[in-house]
């Protein structure tokens, strides 16, 4: 799906795409305190990160949604729009009142999208709020060339052809040191995945190097501040837009880059999705499965349950994970995040999903834009797919779905 504003796959499929490209420029410092803010000059022990991501993709892209012949599922009719426009709004206010009452030992990373009046807004209110706390995360973001997706074994190519067309632009200015890190990264998880790297999207180049890049600046900003965090204690929270796409996409890889050791959750209460079936939702819980794998649970409207799968984390080498849900005789549906059905009876063929033995194979979703096969075979695996259940208590939709067999 495309949209006036262009970029990756996002939440908005579109709107969310050109705001990561509009959105990430080099970091630089929120400079400028207030009476409330922490801006002495010594050394402040940071317990807790807060990453805020896009904050006001909807207001960016004004009020009316894209023209087009949208149905009633997708997230750009206007009665979608116009209700995620408004939680937009609302969420933007629950967010002010976070940093408002952040403690002395906790840091916000805001990383912006693009320059207008509502965007500024939040980011002043960070700097007169937050002080030294709140650090502006403002690095460009480059995607690698359209033509690499017509590459086979395009990461490989990438590693072996210094002369490979866009190359040298997508790698100017990473330190030396990084594009050897980098690249030893890429060949181990290559060595350890064999064939699966073949197919992998070059658009996980992305999201490796930015969240690479975005960790050094991060670093450099907290020196800079005088501000220390022990990354085996430090916890971190994600939340912005979209929930399921860029608050995801852009802390998977950041978190372990930053040395953390335990996983960075995301909140639903302080983000907006701009899928369809989550409008007038309750959010009823996050499972922790174990310590890479979450479960998130809504109760949505016209007694229909909603649950997603996601991993905490994703290194380019983890494997994608499937959760293998048993289905016979059960009212359920599987649709991605711009609303489009991928099962039992799949809008297009590229969104079809498996079943067998009376299981249905659902991807976990783990946000790094890898497992696209843009050869056109399927392309589920590199969205939110959630489950969407009817005629089930929450409890029996909760026990289903927890007990699900997870495996490759």
């Amino acid at each position: 799906m495309t949209s006036r504003f262009g970029h990756h796959s996002l939440l908005l499929g579109t709107l969310v795409r050109m705001s990561i490209l509009a959105a990430i420029l080099p970091l630089i410092g929120c400079g400028g305190t207030s009476s409330g803010a922490d801006a002495g000059p010594g050394p402040l022990d940071v317990r807790k990160i807060y990453f805020m991501f896009h904050p006001v993709c909807w207001q960016t892209a004004g009020l009316d949604p894209p023209p087009g012949d949208w149905d009633e599922h997708s997230p750009y009719s206007r009665p979608v729009w116009e209700a995620t426009y408004r939680k937009e709004l609302e969420v933007n206010r629950l967010q002010k009142d976070l940093m408002s009452r952040m403690k002395r030992d906790e840091v916000l990373l805001l990383f912006p999208i693009g320059d207008k009046t509502p965007m500024l807004e939040l980011q002043d209110y960070a700097r007169r709020t937050l002080g030294r706390r709140a650090i502006l995360v403002d690095r460009v973001l480059k995607q690698p060339p359209a033509e690499w997706r017509k590459l086979d074994h395009p990461l490989e190519r990438f590693l072996s052809e210094p002369d490979l067309p866009g190359r040298d632009e997508f790698l100017d200015g990473v330190p030396a040191a990084i594009r050897e890190e980098l690249a030893a990264e890429i060949r181990e998880a290559i060595d350890e995945t064999g064939a699966v790297a073949a197919t992998w999207n070059p658009a996980v180049l992305e999201v490796l190097y930015f969240s690479r890049l975005a960790a050094s600046d991060i670093r450099n900003e907290f020196r800079k501040r005088n501000l220390r965090f022990d990354p085996a204690t430090t916890q971190g929270v994600a939340f912005g837009e979209g929930f399921e796409q860029c608050a995801m996409t852009y802390k998977q890889m950041l978190a372990p880059y930053l040395g953390l050791q335990t996983p960075v959750d995301n909140r639903y209460d302080l983000s907006v999705s701009g899928a369809s079936f989550l409008m007038g939702s309750r959010f009823r819980e996050r499972v922790d499965l174990d310590p890479n794998l979450r479960l998130y649970l809504w109760e949505a409207t016209e007694g229909r349950l909603v649950g997603l799968y996601t991993r905490a984390w994703c290194r380019l080498k983890d494997p994608l994970l499937y959760a293998r849900i048993p289905v016979q005789g059960l009212n359920l549906r599987v649709r991605e995040v711009h609303g489009k059905l991928c099962w039992p009876e799949p809008a297009a063929t590229e969104l079809g999903l498996e079943s067998e033995g009376g299981e249905l194979k659902l991807p976990v979703y783990n946000g790094i834009r890898r497992d696209f096969d843009w050869h056109g075979v399927v392309n589920t695996a590199e969205d939110a797919c959630y489950v969407i259940a009817r005629d089930m208590t929450y409890g029996e939709f909760r026990r289903l779905l927890v007990n699900a067999r997870i495996s490759r």
